[in-house]
């Protein structure tokens, strides 16, 4: 097996937001260039459908710029923007049901749609398929938006213990299947 891509870790700078609610434009664009990316898996996990997670993502970034000026200076700005996108979400979900996706949906919108590497696709694929939802966020969140576990708990309102039994749990889950499809 090919080595991992390194994690990507979003660094926003918390004056962005200060800026932001003075009404500047060019600080705005840079926060939604940076979270962009991070933001939209984290959505995409949760509603298993691209156009939801579009429109929940829209509006999200209507939020943070309604809502920089209650933004505390208190840890990673992105685990601030994820909990605000997934109040958003908790309360689509309580207008509707959601249907499940097929993971070739998330692979392209996450861009995978010419990766090469066919572990990795094999992955992503399986994960979609054996993992239940909080651990497959568990994972995006982590590997992907690069988010500590601390900071997953904060924003998923878990204690740090059964988000770290989770994300370790949903790994041996994948672990174990290629293990037992390798060839000896």
């Amino acid at each position: 097996m090919q080595e991992a891509a390194p994690k990507r870790k979003v660094y926003i700078e918390k004056q962005l937001f200060e800026r932001i609610r003075f009404g500047d434009q060019d600080a705005f664009r840079e926060l939604y260039e940076l979270a962009y990316t991070p933001l939209y898996a984290f959505l995409l996990s949760y509603t298993l459908n691209r156009e939801d997670a579009q429109d929940l993502l829209q509006d999200t970034f209507i939020q943070i710029l309604k809502k920089c000026d209650l933004y505390q200076d208190q840890g990673n700005p992105m685990a601030w923007m994820m909990k605000i996108a997934k109040n958003l979400f908790l309360s689509k979900c309580r207008k509707e049901r959601l249907e499940n996706l097929n993971y070739e949906d998330v692979e392209n919108e996450l861009g995978f749609e010419d990766m090469t590497n066919v572990d990795n696709r094999m992955i992503l694929e399986k994960m979609f398929e054996i993992l239940p939802m909080e651990d497959r966020n568990l994972i995006i969140m982590h590997d992907i938006s690069g988010l500590k576990h601390k900071e997953i708990a904060e924003i998923l309102g878990m204690p740090l213990g059964t988000v770290l039994a989770r994300y370790h749990r949903g790994i041996r889950k994948l672990q174990k299947e290629f293990s037992e499809r390798r060839p000896v």
